[in-house]
């Protein structure tokens, strides 16, 4: 029987913030993406909550709601003559605290969002097939912050990149939970002290699992099984299997998203990780619009929470790695070394954080300002660079490193 975890909303702890904090920094350039693009958008979150800390902080769908309000004025002040009416489709599923939910989204205007009360697991697949239905190139957004790992379906996942235009996901994976349960499961001894590992997550839901096969389908395969053997063993401890099973997690959804990147959460340096933040999408935009909003809120983690505020000479990774500029490099060197024609930039940047994770902001990889290294490699004569448009209106050379508004880049390694 899942938790009821009411006393989960008396108060938004700080990883709530940061996680709410990557949902609503994202959302606004998603939103103004797909509203560009003139197509539909529906955004379900899946465990919606309460909407409102008892505190008077939003929660996650109030976040969303407010994202949706900033891109819509950003999108009518591009378009100050045009006729905008925004197709986008807000759902919020609550088991839980639906009623409250209400309460705290009647301010919202008639029909700008349906609350559906009752389970993910019953709810969310006719939710999909009724829209697939009723709109045509729909664009999917899942939000998916559960109470524990045994809701999480991987056939649902692997479904939605082929029956939707897009879809992209922001899963809350609570990977230590998944590893508990498979050591039991498997009949294997957990080692750790379970008030040390599962401390402050009240998201963790004490429903157990009941066999191999479910836990199969959470994770989308038994790639797990050889994780908790070499656990058994002891040839790795606990973080080390967190950290294998999460890789692994993230290797299986590439399989059907072509990015697939994480953030982990942790409150102290060196802890385990309370969580992991798992974004899949296939488009590079969206990769690299994570990324740095992954960096950006590392920033916040690693040095208001973990450090107290201390800075540190070298930027922190969320793995609490330090990565200094002759590490990106070689790493950029690496990846053009396999960039044998010209890429679009933002796909050479996406497969830079799909291969190696979020190590660093985009502007340390590439930006106008001295140092960059993909700007000194130019410079340098290490790679050639194509842009369009090549000329200002004034008949100079353009020398910028971002994308859009009508700029491209294409990037290659100079041939020796």
């Amino acid at each position: 029987m899942s938790k009821n975890n009411r006393d989960f909303f008396k108060q938004k702890k700080i990883w709530s913030e940061v996680k709410d904090e990557l949902l609503g920094c994202y959302l606004v350039p998603y939103f103004n993406k797909m509203m560009s693009m003139s197509k539909p958008i529906l955004y379900v979150d899946c465990f919606a909550g309460k909407g409102k800390f008892d505190d008077g902080k939003n929660g996650s769908p109030l976040t969303a709601l407010d994202s949706l309000d900033r891109s819509i004025a950003q999108y009518r002040t591009a378009h100050p003559y045009g006729e905008f009416t925004p197709e986008v489709y807000m759902q919020f599923i609550e088991l839980n605290h639906a009623k409250d939910l209400v309460a705290n989204l009647a301010n919202q205007p008639m029909g700008r969002c349906e609350i559906i009360e009752g389970k993910f697991e019953d709810n969310i697949i006719p939710l999909l097939q009724n829209a697939n239905k009723r709109y045509r190139n729909l664009n999917v957004f899942l939000y998916v912050d559960p109470y524990g790992v045994k809701v999480l379906n991987a056939a649902l996942f692997d479904s939605l990149p082929t029956a939707f235009s897009t879809a992209e996901l922001l899963i809350n994976l609570n990977s230590f939970g998944f590893i508990r349960e498979a050591c039991r499961v498997m009949k294997v001894t957990f080692r750790e002290r379970e008030d040390e590992i599962f401390s402050d997550i009240e998201e963790y839901d004490s429903s157990v699992m009941d066999s191999i096969a479910e836990l199969n389908a959470i994770a989308g395969g038994d790639y797990w099984h050889s994780i908790i053997t070499d656990y058994s063993k002891g040839t790795i401890d606990c973080y080390q299997a967190e950290k294998a099973f999460s890789m692994q997690y993230k290797l299986r959804l590439r399989q059907k998203y072509n990015y697939v990147l994480d953030m982990p959460i942790r409150l102290k340096a060196g802890q385990h990780p309370k969580y992991r933040l798992v974004h899949a999408t296939n488009h590079p935009d969206g990769c690299t619009l994570m990324a740095d909003n992954i960096a950006k809120r590392t920033d916040r983690l690693v040095i208001e929470i973990q450090s107290g505020g201390q800075l540190s000479l070298i930027p922190q990774t969320a793995e609490n790695e330090r990565i200094d500029d002759n590490v990106l490099e070689e790493k950029v060197r690496r990846l053009l070394s396999t960039t044998t024609e010209f890429t679009r930039l933002n796909k050479f940047l996406a497969g830079f954080y799909n291969e190696y994770g979020v190590l660093c902001d985009l502007s340390r990889l590439c930006s106008g300002r001295s140092g960059s290294i993909l700007k000194t490699f130019e410079k340098n004569g290490e790679i050639l660079v194509s842009r369009n448009p090549a000329c200002t209106d004034k008949r100079k050379p353009t020398k910028f490193w971002q994308e859009g508004k009508g700029n491209t880049l294409m990037l290659r390694r100079k041939r020796l």
